[in-house]
């Protein structure tokens, strides 16, 4: 595979649009890989594609609130890419809305079988035709979640992986399906968490999203 020549240099991408006023941004070392780029930094890649780096260069990789955008199965073959791409103790930092928060499940609908149909803080709709047929609508622009990350979703996710061969793999913020949570403090690395104290506090300093640290 040919790697445009503006590439080599960069170590550190952002999954996403890189807005300007973002401490990723500000730091003028991190782009941003957009479907749709908008701003000087971001560079037009679509994640279901290989990343356009070569073997063992980035140093750092951050992917915030993504993964839920892309169909659950289509994660196991970027996080393999992110693996591959990853130099010998570079970053790879992920996260997501966590589903198991309180928070977010408030605001979440299920079916009789406790199974999560939508997420309406994210503008998706839920009703029902006379026949008792549930109808979810997620809005158009592509904000809607595709599936409801969890901390064993996403262990899944992970074990299937190549990514699983990663020397550490730290889960510092997630909630557990008994109602009980971790919430560990961690380094900033140049890769704050927006969903994530003391950015967020919507849950009193309880998590809000599943926050994990890869190390190659």
């Amino acid at each position: 595979m040919i790697f445009m020549n503006k590439n080599e240099n960069i170590k550190k991408i952002y999954f996403g649009n890189l807005f300007p006023s973002e401490p990723q941004y500000q730091s003028n070392e991190f782009y941003g890989l957009a479907l749709h780029p908008k701003f000087e930094k971001d560079i037009q890649h679509n994640l279901n594609s290989r990343l356009p780096f070569e073997d063992n260069s980035l140093e750092k990789i951050q992917s915030q609130d993504v993964i839920e955008h892309i169909p659950y199965d289509n994660n196991i073959a970027i996080l393999d890419d992110v693996y591959r791409a990853l130099k010998p103790g570079g970053i790879f930092r992920l996260s997501a809305p966590d589903y198991c928060c309180p928070l977010l499940k408030m605001r979440s609908v299920y079916d009789c079988y406790g199974n999560l149909l939508a997420d309406l803080g994210m503008g998706a709709s839920v009703s029902s035709s006379c026949n008792s047929i549930v109808l979810i609508t997620q809005p158009m622009n592509g904000d809607g979640h595709i599936w409801y990350p969890t901390h064993e979703k996403l262990l899944a996710l992970i074990l299937t992986s190549k990514i699983r061969m990663c020397q550490s793999i730290v889960f510092h913020h997630y909630w557990r399906s008994d109602g009980t949570f971790t919430a560990n403090s961690f380094d900033d690395l140049g890769m704050p968490v927006l969903r994530a104290p003391p950015h967020d506090s919507r849950a009193n300093g309880k998590p809000i999203s599943i926050i994990v640290d890869f190390i190659k």
